[in-house]
């Protein structure tokens, strides 16, 4: 009998008579079962739940076409073991390393050893054999094409003959082992009463081969296919083609069509009929079709699952009665996963997450490369801090974790266990790392030290000598070391979680892959790098879920070609956006379309997007949801896909937009957090929902808090104002309370500055680079300027200050790395030439308006090292101030210049003193002065060290109009910086901490640039 070809519609009832069929014939068998071939697992799944809805039947075997291919060799003596992915990449890898090793490999030898160029081998290596192309049919084709292909037919060649050499098959080989078992018997399966070959819309050359030669013996075939070949609708278009060839492989079929009537309500009926048709008849389909558009992907799948939730809540329809389908499941998993949780849906992917993606794999994957790449800090760091390796054996704290990563940052440990232990071992004898800032002495905070520091030293070298790999040995050594080493850090009982046990479940299948790949493909000594590159690379091919129970209700999300073959009552079809759903199309950059079509491949353009579209659409027996974002990442419009504009032209609604924040019915909330949110922003909560009151205070209060800061003007507890705490304030900040500066610039550049950096002492944590910071530079630059002068017999002779420079210079340098804590790069050489001209041009200048001046004093300090403070009086009460004061300079009648050194020249003007951002210099004046009794200033300037050249700021002319009278030269300067200061203190104690972005933008160095509601960039 000839095979049967029964084309079809969606939802007319194919896979009904494809039962039916199966349950008539097996009435009638005596022991030996009917086939049914379906295109995944899913769909076997739910066929079989379908013959158990229609009553079921015994003697029926169900399965895809791999099951078919095992049975067929099976029936004809001849089974295959089935290889691995850990087994075929250890083959790939071999041929790869072998071309490598005899230099066949020119054009992919950069890219040889990549993970991603071993998968793509895989990848195409299949697509080759599914259409039934022959080493030797390649070796023909490529002998006319260019170099690149030619290498690839090398591989593939040396492939298959490993394969052949080991006896075992990939997937893909099963279709050939299969059909050429068929080939060398004619009676084998010829037994078989029935073939059904279900829910498929195109078959590769391998399949067809072997539904060609089953046409011919079996005495029942029924093959179902979508669509009608003589119509000549768009949405057809795919499946034409695929018939073409399904039907030149069976010339002989019987073509029957099923004139059942579609089975879905009207409007779903008239959208089927409808999409992608020139003039479609307008449809009104509000209760069963539905379009969204949402802000962004993440408000997609939120509201795509609000609408789920409601078909289950208001239409009563089950859990597995709905599905949702995405076109790019990377994108939309987390998104997905974040909402249901929210809303309680239990949602099952079809397929898991990739396993370098679960955090506890993430974690193991960035210890083992620590060795190679030579213990970087921010990956030692993650280790040690990792809740999944238990590392008390070594004697590691938290608290030891955390005194290490203070000691990356103030340490510049940028990589290199010397550079750990370098550092340890100074602080372990004592070394204490002290080193001046500007204005005041601050040590290294929180380090350890003495025998803290020993024991952190001890810990790390315990476990640096566990994780160091051991010489190069085999696979099955190699993964008896890792498993060794993850017992001894208790790495699989640290993973608590069902996602973490799933995670570490098919990591052990990973490793237990690997020895077998090694068992089978033989064994070979490898370095521990490419031990590595071979766990990432299997590890790239495995995929992980949570262990759920199959038969817990759950929706299910699909991706595009998943869903083909399955029905649901309730269907979301999400991403139809462009480039999202129709993907953007590309050309194989190894196969180009014209060579595809030769080699009788798939081609990459042109692919009939819009019949997977027709295919997922007709999934829906009651309700269909169709979502769009329609804004991209960078706020900018995103447009529509032409799938979205041909579902629309057949609906008369328009589409929904949602906007996050419009008011909406509470009935429509999808959670009680979701419910809260929107009662807050209305104003009420209504008494049908009086448990959750406590909790919508607490919400209504956040709101506030950030209505606040939202507001134009700063005000309130939670916006800087820290009255409530008075006492504390005042304790802390007293009469006997010694100032500095910088702390008081700060408040005067913005008090929500002061009260981060200084009062609650935050600081930036910039991880460390190579080379020295900023404010290292001017330590370093200060400290050769200090020394200088004292170095010659006469500081204003500027020729013998530049001849006593190299000498000085050279000694800072040498200290500077040690001292200020900075790690050197390969140019540091260069640097201090650099460096020297620069002190050079900046010495000559200095002398050049210097006449008259002489240095006096150098690094003068007060209230600092028991020597006295300033005190300025404030109202009746003394403010005390510390500082150092870099040079005092006098003239023939005794009076006094003061030096301040900045690296930089930005922020030194006279308006900087007005506004109370720049205050040291008229402090060093009265330091001078009144602390240290060094007599009248009459100037100060400060000098730029780069720039050589002074600010603009002098206080000898000095001259400022205020709203509060005149003031001018160094008096004036000095009264105005007194009036600043107590204005300052005034506002510190009573707590008066309101951000204020300073004219001109935020310093990008305060502590909270990060996360200030108020901060506005543009700092010169």
């Amino acid at each position: 009998m000839a095979p049967t070809i029964l084309l079809s519609t969606p939802a007319t009832g194919k896979t009904h008579a494809c039962i039916s069929r199966v349950r008539e014939a097996v009435k009638r068998l005596h022991g030996i079962p009917a086939w049914v071939v379906l295109p995944d697992s899913l769909q076997v799944l739910a066929f079989n739940r379908r013959m158990v809805d229609a009553g079921g039947a015994f003697g029926v075997q169900v399965g895809t076409f791999g099951t078919l291919y095992h049975e067929i060799l099976r029936l004809a003596g001849k089974p295959v073991p089935l290889a691995s992915d850990a087994v075929l990449q250890r083959l790939i890898r071999g041929v790869i390393e072998e071309a490598l090793s005899d230099g066949q490999l020119s054009h992919f030898q950069e890219i040889a050893g990549k993970p991603g160029f071993l998968s793509i081998l895989k990848d195409r290596f299949g697509e080759l054999k599914r259409a039934q192309v022959q080493p030797e049919t390649f070796i023909k084709f490529a002998a006319k094409q260019d170099k690149p292909l030619q290498e690839l037919v090398l591989l593939y060649e040396s492939y298959q003959k490993q394969l052949r050499e080991i006896g075992w098959a990939d997937p893909e080989g099963l279709n050939w082992l299969a059909v050429a078992a068929l080939e060398a018997d004619p009676d084998l399966c010829a037994d078989w009463p029935l073939l059904v070959v279900d829910g498929f819309d195109s078959f590769h050359g391998s399949q067809l081969s072997a539904l060609k030669l089953l046409g011919d013996r079996v005495p029942q075939v029924l093959i179902t296919f979508p669509g009608d070949p003589e119509n000549d609708r768009i949405a057809f278009r795919r499946f034409k083609r695929s018939y073409e060839r399904l039907h030149a492989a069976l010339p002989e079929a019987v073509i029957e069509r099923l004139d059942e009537d579609v089975h879905l309500p009207a409007p779903l009926a008239q959208f089927e009929a409808g999409l992608f048709e020139p003039d479609p008849a307008s449809i009104q389909g509000k209760a069963h079709i539905t379009q969204l558009e949402a802000r962004t992907t993440a408000d997609e799948a939120r509201e795509a699952l609000r609408w789920i939730k409601a078909r289950i809540v208001r239409d009563g329809l089950r859990l597995q009665e709905c599905a949702i389908v995405t076109p790019n499941p990377e994108l939309y998993r987390p998104l997905l996963r974040e909402a249901a949780l929210e809303f309680g849906l239990p949602l099952r992917f079809a397929h898991g997450d990739p396993l370098p993606d679960a955090p506890g794999i993430t974690a193991l994957l960035e210890l083992l490369t620590l060795p190679l790449l030579n213990w970087p800090r921010r990956g030692m760091l993650d280790t040690l801090s990792s809740p999944y390796f238990d590392l008390s054996p070594f004697s590691f704290t938290n608290e030891g974790t955390i005194a290490l990563d203070e000691l990356s940052l103030h340490g510049q440990i940028i990589e290199g266990l010397d550079e750990w232990s370098g550092a340890l071992e100074r602080l372990a004898s004592g070394f204490s790392g002290a080193r001046r800032s500007y204005d005041e002495a601050t040590l290294w905070p929180n380090l350890p030290r003495g025998e803290q520091a020993q024991a952190l030293l001890e810990a790390l070298k315990a476990f640096s000598d566990r994780i160091n790999p051991p010489d190069a040995r085999t696979t099955t050594l190699w993964v008896a070391w890792l498993e060794d080493l993850l017992e001894d850090l208790s790495f699989f009982q640290r993973c608590e979680t069902l996602l973490d046990r799933a995670a570490a479940l098919e990591f052990r299948e990973v490793l237990r892959a690997l020895v077998l790949g090694e068992a089978v493909a033989g064994e070979r000594e490898a370095a521990y790098g490419t031990f590595t590159l071979e766990l990432r690379s299997a590890l790239e091919s495995a995929y992980f879920e949570a262990p759920l129970d199959w038969r817990q209700p759950s929706v299910m999300v699909l991706q595009v070609l998943n869903a083909r073959g399955l029905r649901f009552k309730a269907v979301a079809v999400l991403g139809l956006s462009e480039g999202l759903f129709p993907e953007v199309e590309r050309e194989d950059p190894f196969f180009n379309d014209a060579a595809r079509e030769e080699l009788g491949l798939e081609h990459r353009l042109g692919r009939e997007q819009t019949g997977l579209f027709y295919q997922v659409v007709t999934r829906a027996d009651q309700f269909l949801l169709l979502t769009r974002p329609y804004l991209a990442e960078d706020g900018e419009h995103w447009q529509a896909s032409p799938f979205w504009r041909a579902a629309g032209s057949t609906l008369a609604e328009d589409p929904q937009r949602v906007r996050s924040e419009e008011p909406r019915s509470l009935a429509e909330a999808g959670s009680q957090e979701e419910l809260l949110f929107w009662s807050v922003r209305r104003g009420a909560l209504p008494p049908e929902y009086k448990e959750l009151m406590p909790r919508w205070k607490r919400l209504r209060a956040a709101r506030d808090v950030l209505a606040k800061r939202q507001a134009r003007e700063a005000d309130g507890d939670h916006e800087g104002d820290l009255s409530s705490i008075i006492e504390r304030i005042r304790k802390t900040y007293g009469l006997d309370h010694v100032w500095s500066s910088s702390r008081l610039e700060s408040y005067g550049t913005c008090p929500f500055f002061f009260l981060s950096a200084s009062a609650l002492k935050l600081d930036p944590r910039d991880p460390p680079e190579p080379g020295y910071d900023a404010a290292q530079l001017g330590l370093v630059l200060h400290a050769v300027l200090e020394e200088v002068y004292p170095a010659v017999e006469d500081p204003t002779d500027t020729a013998a200050v530049l001849r006593a420079l190299p000498e000085v210079a050279e000694a800072a340098f040498t200290e500077a790395p040690e001292k200020y804590g900075f790690r050197p790069t390969a140019l540091w050489a260069l640097e201090q030439q650099e460096l020297l001209e620069i002190l050079k041009v900046t010495i000559t200048a200095l002398g050049q308006v210097s006449e008259g001046w002489r240095p006096y004093a150098y690094e003068q300090v007060f209230g600092l090292q028991g020597k006295p403070e300033l005190r300025i009086e404030i109202e009746g009460d003394d403010v005390l101030v510390r500082g150092v004061i870099d040079r005092v300079d006098r003239n023939a009648k005794g009076e006094v210049r003061i030096l301040d050194y900045k690296t930089g020249g930005s922020h030194l003007s006279k308006n900087d003193l007005i506004s109370g951002r720049r205050l040291q210099l008229a402090i060093y004046a009265m330091g001078a002065r009144d602390a240290l009794g060094l007599g009248e200033p009459v100037e100060g300037i400060y000098w730029t060290i780069r720039g050589a050249k002074a600010g603009a700021l002098k206080l000898g002319s000095f001259k400022a109009f205020t709203d509060e009278g005149v003031f001018e030269g160094p008096e004036g300067a000095m009264e105005l910086a007194r009036r600043h200061v107590g204005r300052f203190v005034e506002g510190v104690r009573a707590g008066d901490y309101a951000p204020a972005a300073p004219e001109g933008g935020c310093p990008p160095y305060c502590p909270v640039v990060g996360w200030c509601w108020r901060y506005r960039e543009g700092w010169g």
